[in-house]
């Protein structure tokens, strides 16, 4: 949870800046998208039958955190895309910090 935070405080501060950050965006839409479902999916399996029912609100969350993986595209659309875009950056002799500065 901590590593989509920070992903996306360092996107943010990009664009604050006036940079580019669609690789940063990219890599959020599929980590973020992961790591909540992941989260969701591990809390109904603490809850056991109970948390895929109507009594918790684990169930609408998993929903939303299923759906968060497509409402903008496919997370497979986004690695390929955010893929090309980095190969691309590299061949023009540019590199990425992903935030390690």
């Amino acid at each position: 949870i901590q590593a989509s935070r920070l992903l996306t405080l360092h996107a943010a501060q990009k664009i604050d800046q006036g940079d580019e950050a669609r690789v940063e965006i990219g890599l959020i839409k599929v980590y973020g998208a992961t790591m909540l479902h992941n989260a969701v999916d591990r809390a109904i399996q603490v809850h056991g039958a109970k948390g895929v029912t109507e009594d918790t609100p684990l169930e609408r969350m998993y929903r939303h955190a299923r759906f968060a993986r497509i409402y903008d595209g496919a997370d497979e659309v986004h690695v390929q895309t955010t893929a090309r875009r980095i190969l691309r950056f590299y061949g023009e002799g540019g590199s990425f910090d992903f935030g390690t500065r």
